[in-house]
């Protein structure tokens, strides 16, 4: 969620319809079988780091919908050899905080706030 607090009450300015962001690496990472130690979002994260840099290849969808990127869409693409497990870890992780970037900066230019605070393990 992305919340701004005015007037003495918070306010949701951005979420999605499902599932969470680090629920939606979880899911990825369970996918893949990718280990949980130390956590399964640093695990994704170094998978994403061996990608050559290109266009994510999770595409399309609900743009709020994490669901579909993390388990509609993914089982396809390995199946059908069109991704690695690499390809998809950097997709997700491109797909998802460009969606949280978007919103965010949605939220401080309706807010017209000058600090923002990250909070939460996927901010970690």
């Amino acid at each position: 969620q992305v919340i701004a607090y005015s007037r003495r009450r918070y306010r949701i300015l951005g979420e999605t319809l499902d599932v969470a962001v680090g629920n939606c690496i979880d899911r990825l990472a369970r996918l893949l079988q990718i280990p949980n130690a130390p956590s399964p979002g640093y695990n994704v994260e170094q998978l994403a780091k061996r990608e050559p840099w290109g266009e994510p290849k999770i595409k399309g969808g609900d743009p709020k919908s994490l669901f579909f990127i993390s388990q509609a869409v993914t089982p396809k693409l390995l199946e059908s050899g069109e991704a690695t497990p690499e390809d998809l870890c950097f997709s997700l992780q491109e797909t998802a905080f460009a969606m949280l970037a978007e919103v965010t900066e949605r939220a401080l230019a309706l807010t017209r706030a000058r600090h923002l605070l990250l909070v939460g393990g996927v901010a970690c």
